[in-house]
C-alpha cells in the first residue's frame, strides 16, 4: 500500500518537474510594449473592439502596425499613451454613445399580466412575450444595467434605465442583451433622439402608451435639414449625419418623445467683427436674432436654441457658441 503510494506521488513529481522545466524552456516572451498597451486599456474585456478581450486586442495593435484602434473605452490620456508606446499615431476609437429607445414607465404604460420569474428582461420575454402591453416597450427588469462593464447604466425611479453619458464607452453590450431592440448606439456628437421604437400606427400604440411616438410628422415637417423620417407604422427617426441640433423637434414634439443627450451652446455676437447684414436675423428659426442694419446684431438667449444656423450663414465669422 505504501508502495503505491510512493510510486505515485513519484510520478506526480516526475510529471510536474517536466510540465515545469517545458514552461520556462517553450514559453514565449511578451514584448514589453504589449504589457505596457496592456496596461493602458480598460480591463474590462467587453469585447467591444472584436477581439476576445483586453489582451487579445494588446497583441493585435502591438504586432500589427496596421491595426488600429478599436477599443471605444480609452480616453485622451490611454491614447496619447499608447501612441507613444507604440511610436504611430493612433486614431480615434469610434465615439458612440448609448440611449433608451423607450419612454414608457410603467405608471405611462398598460401592463397585460404580473410577471414572476427571473429578473431578466430575456427570461420575461419568453413568457407570451412579456408583460407590457407595447410589444416595443421596455420591460424594466434591468439586464441592460447587469451587462454593462462600465457601470455606466441604472436603472431610475421611473422603472426605464438611463445612460450616463460620461461613463458610457458605446461598447454594445447592452444593445446585444436587449431582447426587445430598445438599446441603440449613436454618435458621440449626436445631441437628440427618439425615445420610441414603436411600429404600431398611432391609434393602437396610444392604447398602451401615453408617451410614444403618434408618427404625427410634425418634427420631420419643421426640420429644416431634413433630418427627420416618420412615417404611419415607423416611429421617427433622426439622421445624426444631417442633424444640426436645431432643436426644433424637441420643442414642437405633442408627447415630448425626442430628448436631448447633450444640450446645444447657445450663441453670441462678436460685436467688433459684426457688419450688421442681417442674414443672421433672417436665418434663424425661433427669432432669436435681432438689430439694425450696418450695426452689431444681437441674440436673446431666451429665445436661442444653439442650433448654430447663423454661424454656418455668418459672412464674417462674427458668431460663436457661448462657453458651457
Amino acid at each position: 500500500m505504501i508502495g503505491a503510494i510512493l510510486m505515485i506521488g513519484g510520478i506526480g513529481f516526475v510529471a510536474a518537474l517536466i510540465l515545469g522545466i517545458s514552461a520556462v524552456t517553450f514559453a514565449v516572451q511578451m514584448d514589453p510594449r504589449e504589457k505596457a498597451v496592456l496596461d493602458q486599456l480598460p480591463g474590462a474585456n467587453c469585447g467591444a473592439c472584436g477581439y476576445a478581450g483586453c489582451a487579445a486586442f494588446a497583441h493585435e495593435i502591438t504586432e500589427n502596425p496596421d491595426a488600429e484602434m478599436a477599443c471605444p473605452a480609452v480616453n485622451e490620456n490611454a491614447l496619447k499613451a499608447m501612441s507613444d508606446i507604440l511610436g504611430r499615431e493612433l486614431g480615434g476609437s469610434a465615439g458612440f454613445i448609448a440611449f433608451v429607445g423607450c419612454k414608457g414607465s410603467p405608471d405611462q404604460t398598460v401592463t397585460r399580466y404580473n410577471y414572476v420569474g427571473p429578473r431578466d428582461c430575456r427570461a420575461a420575454q419568453i413568457v407570451a412575450g412579456g408583460s407590457k402591453g407595447c410589444q416595443y416597450g421596455c420591460l424594466g427588469l434591468g439586464t441592460c444595467v447587469d451587462v454593462c462593464p462600465f457601470g455606466a447604466i441604472y436603472m431610475g425611479e421611473d422603472g426605464l434605465p438611463h445612460v450616463l453619458e460620461d461613463v458610457c464607452t458605446g461598447c454594445g453590450k447592452c444593445v446585444d442583451a436587449c431582447p426587445r431592440s430598445i438599446m441603440q448606439l449613436i454618435p458621440k456628437t449626436g445631441n437628440f433622439f427618439v425615445g420610441c421604437i414603436s411600429k404600431d400606427i398611432s391609434k393602437e400604440m396610444k392604447q398602451y402608451c401615453k408617451v410614444g411616438c403618434i408618427k404625427c410628422g410634425i418634427c420631420a415637417d419643421i426640420c429644416p435639414f431634413d433630418a427627420i423620417t416618420v412615417s404611419k407604422d415607423k416611429a421617427a427617426v433622426i439622421d445624426q449625419k444631417k442633424c444640426h441640433a436645431c432643436g426644433l423637434c424637441v420643442s414642437v414634439c405633442p408627447t415630448s418623445v425626442i430628448s436631448y443627450v447633450q444640450t446645444p451652446l447657445k450663441v453670441h455676437v462678436i460685436e467688433e467683427k459684426c457688419k450688421g447684414c442681417s442674414i443672421c436675423e433672417q436665418v434663424c428659426p425661433v427669432d432669436a436674432i435681432s438689430g439694425k442694419l450696418k450695426e452689431p446684431y444681437e441674440v436673446n438667449e431666451s429665445k436661442c436654441i444653439g442650433c448654430g444656423m447663423c454661424i454656418d450663414k455668418c459672412p464674417a465669422d462674427a458668431i460663436e457658441r457661448t462657453v458651457s
